[in-house]
Order: C-alpha cells, then sequence, then structure tokens
C-alpha cells in the first residue's frame, strides 16, 4: 500500500507533463514572461501576510487549549510546521508543530487536539467557499445535469443506509476509542467571541491566499471573470487535498484549465499562472525552512507524541 501511495504521488507529475507537452512548453513559457519581478515580490508579501493571521489564529486557538503560545513562537513554529507539511506525505510534517511546543503542552492528546482545531477552521473556510463556487458554476454554465437512471440514485441511496447501519453496529466500539479523543477536543474554551475571531482570521487569511490568483491573472493581463477564478481556486484547494499529487502538482493545472477552457481562454495561460502560483507557494516556505535547519528535530519523534 505504501508503495501505492508513492505511485500515485507521480500522477499528477506526469498529468503536469502531458498537459504542457501538449499545449506547448514555448507558448507556456511566453505566458510566464507577462509577469513582472515586482509583481512576484508584492504576490510573496501577500502570501506571507496570511500565514501569519494563520499563525495568529493558531495562537488563539492554543491558548484556548490552555497552551501558553506567545505571538513571535506561534509565527515562527507555525512557518516551520508549513514547511515540514509540504515536504512530507499526507502533511504529517505540519504536527511536528507540536515538538517545538511539547514543553507547554498539558496533556499530548491535547496538543493533537489542538492542532486539529486549528485545521478545522481551515477545512470549514475552504468548504464554504467551495460550495460557493459550485453554485455560481452551477448557475452560470449548467454543468450538472440529474441522472434519468433511477437505479443510479437507489444504489447511492443503499450505500448510505449500509454506512449508517455499520456504524451503529459498532457504536460501542467506535465510542470507546473515540472518546478519550473527544474528551480531549473539546477540552477548550473557545467561545463566540474567541471562536469568531478565529473564524475571521481564517477567512481573511484563505482571501489572500487564494486571491493571488486573481492578483496574478490581473498581473498577467488575463481578461477573465475574477468572482468566478477567485472562487474556482477553492475547488482546487479541495482537489489538491487528494493524494495523488505533490503541491496539488498536476490536479492544479488540469482543473485551472478547466476553468479557463469554460470562459475561452487559452489553456497556456491557465498553465502559466497555476506555475507562477507553484513557484510563490515554494518560496512562501523559505522562512520555515531557514527556520528548521537552525532548529531541526526528528520528525520520527512524532511517534513518541501519540
Amino acid at each position: 500500500m505504501k508503495k501505492l501511495g508513492v505511485w500515485l504521488k507521480f500522477f499528477g507529475l506526469i498529468l503536469l507533463f502531458v498537459l504542457i507537452y501538449k499545449i506547448g512548453w514555448e507558448e507556456t513559457f511566453d505566458s510566464i514572461k507577462k509577469v513582472s519581478f515586482v509583481h512576484l515580490l508584492v504576490a510573496i508579501g501577500i502570501l506571507w501576510i496570511a500565514l501569519y493571521l494563520k499563525s495568529m489564529r493558531w495562537k488563539i486557538v492554543s491558548i484556548s487549549y490552555g497552551i501558553p503560545l506567545k505571538g513571535f513562537k506561534a509565527f515562527k513554529v507555525f512557518f516551520i510546521g508549513l514547511f515540514l507539511a509540504n515536504i512530507t506525505p499526507g502533511k504529517l510534517g505540519d504536527f511536528a508543530r507540536l515538538l517545538y511546543i511539547k514543553d507547554d503542552l498539558p496533556s499530548q492528546k491535547i496538543g493533537w487536539s489542538s492542532l486539529v482545531m486549528d485545521r478545522l477552521f481551515d477545512l470549514l473556510c475552504l468548504m464554504f467557499f467551495s460550495a460557493l463556487a459550485l453554485v455560481y458554476y452551477q448557475v452560470n454554465f449548467k454543468l450538472l445535469k440529474l441522472a434519468d437512471n433511477h437505479w443510479f440514485i437507489v444504489f447511492w441511496g443503499l450505500a448510505i443506509v449500509f454506512v449508517f447501519l455499520g456504524i451503529f453496529w459498532l457504536r460501542k466500539k467506535i465510542i470507546n476509542i473515540i472518546r478519550p479523543w473527544w474528551d480531549a477536543f473539546n477540552a477548550h474554551d473557545l467561545g463566540w467571541s474567541t471562536g469568531g475571531k478565529s473564524l475571521l482570521l481564517t477567512c481573511m487569511s484563505m482571501v489572500l491566499i487564494y486571491g493571488v490568483f486573481n492578483y496574478m491573472a490581473w498581473a498577467m493581463h488575463i481578461e477573465i471573470d475574477h468572482l468566478g477564478l477567485f472562487l474556482g481556486t477553492f475547488v482546487l484547494g479541495v482537489l489538491s487535498l487528494l493524494p495523488i499529487t505533490v503541491l496539488g502538482i498536476g490536479v492544479r493545472e488540469t482543473s485551472l484549465v478547466v476553468i479557463f477552457q469554460l470562459y475561452k481562454l487559452p489553456a497556456e495561460d491557465a498553465i502559466a499562472l497555476s506555475l507562477i502560483i507553484f513557484l510563490l507557494q515554494l518560496i512562501s516556505f523559505i522562512p520555515g525552512a531557514i527556520w528548521f535547519y537552525l532548529s531541526p528535530i526528528k520528525l520520527k519523534d512524532l511517534k513518541s507524541m501519540k
């Protein structure tokens, strides 16, 4: 299974090379040349501001769990976790943040729970904007149609019923396994005020992160519906979570090509925009890479944190 997971990661890379081969290397590079160095610097600044906002959210979440996390330490450790998350399978390196604050943790379960809560804010925001994107594209392009075959609906209805029956049958075992973690997860004191602030910081950071697509498209003089592009990039964010890609490579490019085709725009501009975003993504990891180099840890020590 592990080997299969590794090979699946190459699917995105293969997809990218096939796309560029079909569209043309020269056309893609010509599109990339439309962006100036100044625009790249501005985009990096936007990303770092967004990531700073996320680190402040993590600080708020951590304090709600009784973890005394200070501002600069939260910023530094968050960037290290970001770097490690993007060089490890399944972004597991992000949990290495716990190794840097282990002396401040009330318990190991509390530490894991605080990171899960931190990620849930991202997931909630991502799913919300993705749902808006699906509605927007359905209204404008009528992409989805109801299946004429009723057996399709019956099949999925029965599948859902069997899943619920399985959960009901194994409920006692599931509860015994989940309860200790559930208690730890609920050991926070996030109220409406702090929870709302965390959600606001998440939305602001997400708008900046995915808004970079719009900024770079504007810098490349791409005439596209910017609301459609902005919402569509959240769907890209969801698709990039699939275990068939590294850092969204291939999946992001293919998805952008589809969006550009809906607006009858050149595919080479879509790939160029995606590659520029990928470059910006790599540059944004640099502070975390430097801080990790200055104070390295062994990821295998994460096993002792369980």
